[in-house]
C-alpha cells in the first residue's frame, strides 16, 4: 500500500531550531530514548503506508450511544443563536482577533494571520515550529478544534432552524477535503486532533447523532466520512500518545479526546479497549500531574483550568455510559477546583502564576463577559454540592447548563447564589507551595485581596 507521500523536510530546519530538541535529548534517560526511537520509527513507517488505517472497519451502527451534552430551559438562545450567525456570514473570533472567511470556512491548512499555507506533506514530519513554513501555527491550528461547529450545533438544538445545521454540514465537509489523512499541518499534533474529537462529539450529540437530518438523502456520504475520520483520529492519537517528558496536559488532553470518542461512537469493537486504555491514563495523570493539595505541577494557572475541563468532560462522558471514574479521580478534581476558588478574588480574577496560550477546550456559552475559572467552579458546585464554590462562581452559568443539564437548571435560586460560606476555601498549598494571606477577602476593597507567597 503506497503511503502518503514524503517530501525532503530537513530543508526547513536551521542550527538554531536543532538546539531545542538537542537540549532535550541530554535531559532524557536512556528509557526515555529507547521509546523516542521507537516513535520515529512508528512515524516513519506510516509515512510509508505501513500501521495506518486508510480504510477503517465498517461502523456497527445497531450500538447506540447516549449523550452528555444537554439543551435545557434556561439557556441564552439569543446569544448562541447571535454568535451562529455571525459564523454563517464568515466571521470567526480567533484569540483576540476577529477574521473573515467565506461561507464554507476558513482555509483549514492556512493560518488567518498571515494567510501563510502549509504544505500537505506527512504530518507527524512536517515542523509546525518553523513560521517560514506554516506561519504562526497556534492561529492555524485553532479554529480547526472546531469549537464554532458546537456553537453552530447548539444553534441547531436551540431553534430547529435547518440553516444551522446545513452550515455545519459545509463546514464539517471542507475540512474533510482539505485535510486528507495524516498529510498536512491538521495531522501533526495529537493534542489538536484530541481536541476536534471532543468537539466533534458535542457537535454530533446536539444535531442528533446518526439520526440527524443533516445526513438524510444525499448526507449519507458525509455521514460515512465523518465516521471514517473519527476512527482515524482515535486510531492515530492512541498511536501517538506523549510519554515520558512531554506526558503534561498533553496526554491529559490526548485520553480524554480518546476516552470521549470511544464513549460517543461506540460503533467498532476496538474502542471498547481503547476506551479502557484512555480511561486507565486519566486515572493516572489526574493523580500524577495534580498534587493532593489541588495545585497543577506545571504551575500554571491558565492550564490548571484546561486541564480541568479535559477531566470533567472525561468523568461526564463516562458516567453517561455507566462508567465511573475512582473516587480519587473525583477527589482530585475537587482539590484542583478548590485551588481555584481560593485563588480568585472577589470579582472573579485568578492571578496570571505561570504561562498562558489562552485556549479552550470547549466554547460552550457565547456571553461576552464569560469567566472560564467561575463556569468551572459553578460545575463543581453542583457536581459537589459545594456552596463555598457557588459563591465564588456566582450563579449558574450558560456552559455548566450544557453540561449538566437539568442536574444545574434544577439548582435552587438560593444554591445559585452567593453564600455566606467562609473564604478563602483554603489557604496553604503545601506541594504547590503556595500560601494565601490577608483578611475580609470578599469586599471590594483592593488592600484586601488575596496575597500569595
Amino acid at each position: 500500500m503506497r503511503g502518503p507521500e514524503v517530501t525532503e523536510t530537513t530543508k526547513h530546519f536551521s542550527s538554531k531550531s536543532l538546539a531545542w530538541p538537542l537540549r532535550r535529548l541530554s535531559l532524557m534517560s536512556v528509557r526515555e530514548m529507547g521509546y523516542r526511537a521507537a516513535c520515529l520509527a512508528h512515524s516513519w513507517l506510516q509515512a510509508h503506508g505501513c500501521l495506518t488505517v486508510p480504510d477503517p472497519p465498517e461502523p456497527e451502527h445497531g450500538v447506540r450511544s447516549v449523550g452528555f451534552i444537554h439543551a435545557v430551559q434556561g439557556q441564552r438562545c439569543d446569544l448562541v443563536l447571535e454568535a451562529a450567525d455571525s459564523i454563517l456570514r464568515g466571521e470567526l473570533r480567533i484569540f483576540a482577533q476577529k477574521f473573515r472567511f467565506n461561507g464554507i470556512g476558513p482555509s483549514w491548512n492556512s493560518d488567518p494571520s498571515t494567510l501563510k499555507t502549509a504544505p500537505l506533506t506527512f504530518g507527524k514530519h512536517l515542523n509546525y515550529r518553523n513560521a517560514d513554513l506554516v506561519g504562526d501555527i497556534k492561529y492555524l491550528w485553532e479554529p480547526n478544534r472546531h469549537l464554532h461547529l458546537v456553537t453552530l450545533a447548539q444553534a441547531y438544538a436551540l431553534s430547529g432552524e435547518r440553516r444551522y445545521l446545513n452550515g455545519l454540514g459545509l463546514q464539517l465537509r471542507s475540512w474533510l477535503d482539505q485535510c486528507p489523512y495524516l498529510l498536512g499541518p491538521n495531522w501533526a499534533s495529537s493534542l489538536e486532533l484530541a481536541i476536534r474529537l471532543i468537539n466533534w462529539s458535542l457537535a454530533w450529540q446536539l444535531i442528533g447523532g446518526a439520526g440527524s437530518p443533516l445526513f438524510d438523502g444525499g448526507g449519507r456520504d458525509l455521514l460515512e466520512r465523518w465516521l471514517r475520520s473519527v476512527y482515524q483520529h482515535v486510531h492515530f492519537v492512541r498511536g501517538h500518545f506523549s510519554r515520558y517528558s512531554s506526558a503534561n496536559n498533553h496526554l491529559i488532553g490526548e485520553a480524554a479526546g480518546v476516552f470521549v470518542a470511544t464513549v460517543t461512537w461506540p460503533h467498532w469493537s476496538a474502542f471498547e479497549r481503547w476506551r479502557g486504555e484512555a480511561a486507565a491514563i486519566l486515572e493516572e495523570e489526574v493523580l500524577r500531574q495534580n498534587g493532593a493539595d489541588g495545585v497543577n505541577r506545571e504551575q500554571a494557572v491558565s492550564y490548571q483550568q484546561f486541564v480541568l475541563d479535559f477531566l470533567i468532560i472525561a468523568a461526564l462522558a463516562g458516567r453517561s455510559r455507566g462508567i465511573e471514574f475512582s473516587t480519587s479521580y473525583w477527589r482530585r478534581l475537587e482539590a484542583m477546583l478548590e485551588y481555584l476558588a481560593s485563588l480568585m478574588d472577589v470579582a472573579g480574577n485568578v492571578p496570571m502564576i505561570g504561562d498562558a496560550d489562552d485556549g479552550f477546550v470547549v466554547k460552550l456559552s457565547a456571553a461576552a463577559d464569560f469567566c472560564p475559572y467561575r463556569s468551572l467552579l459553578c460545575t463543581g458546585a453542583v457536581l459537589f454540592q459545594r456552596p463555598d464554590f457557588m459563591s465564588k462562581a456566582g450563579s449558574i452559568d450558560e456552559k455548566t447548563l450544557w453540561l449538566l443539564g437539568s442536574q444545574a437548571g434544577g439548582v435552587a435560586p438560593e444554591q445559585s447564589q452567593r453564600s455566606n460560606a467562609p473564604l478563602p476555601v483554603r489557604r496553604s498549598f503545601p506541594e504547590g507551595g503556595y500560601h494565601i494571606l490577608g483578611k475580609d477577602f470578599e469586599t471590594d476593597d483592593p488592600h484586601d485581596h488575596p496575597f500569595f507567597i
